[in-house]
């Protein structure tokens, strides 16, 4: 033990960031004070995480809003069959849809990003929301103001062209 006491904070954490998992981290940081105090610090967790990302949990497809969870052998397979049977990625919780169906633009951290048409006869952009199929909630995002719409260009909903005057004719 004489002999871990000699080695720096710094190559303590040399030889820790190269430990296979968690696990195995948590196990060797309650073997002495020296190996938890480096485990614990903020800097040393840092690292360790960016080297050692979780494995995913599944793969979700937009088209059908479907969730495949990851099957053993896979480590994260229990908690992926847990998440696809509490989460409902079909988005049944959000306000029925008028005319076009929820499509889903974007996910991240749990979070999706879900935008639909507006009503016929609406200047609005698409309505768009914010969802956690874990939880089962969504936020309604308020529309951008009639006087702010000129400035966002969406690909989704056709512009209206403003005619240009012409030029005057020449004469000569």
């Amino acid at each position: 033990m004489g002999c871990l006491l000699a080695l720096t904070d710094d190559l303590l954490a040399e030889v820790l960031v190269r430990v296979p998992s968690p696990a195995d981290l948590a196990r060797a940081s309650a073997s002495c004070a020296s190996l938890r105090r480096v485990a614990t610090s903020p800097r040393f967790l840092r690292q360790f995480r960016s080297l050692h990302a979780p494995p995913p949990l599944g793969v979700f497809f937009p088209d059908g809003a479907a969730f495949y969870p990851a099957l053993p052998p896979n480590p994260t397979a229990p908690a992926a069959r847990a998440l696809a049977l509490a989460a409902d990625f079909s988005f049944a919780f959000l306000p029925p849809p008028t005319g076009r169906a929820w499509l889903v633009r974007d996910h991240r951290d749990g979070r999706f990003l879900l935008d639909r048409a507006a009503p016929a006869g609406s200047t609005a952009f698409t309505e768009v929301s914010v969802c956690d199929p874990l939880f089962r909630r969504c936020i309604l995002l308020p529309p951008i103001p009639d006087d702010l719409d000129a400035s966002v260009e969406n690909p989704h909903l056709p512009r209206k062209k403003k005619r240009e005057p012409l030029p005057p004719a020449r004469r000569g």
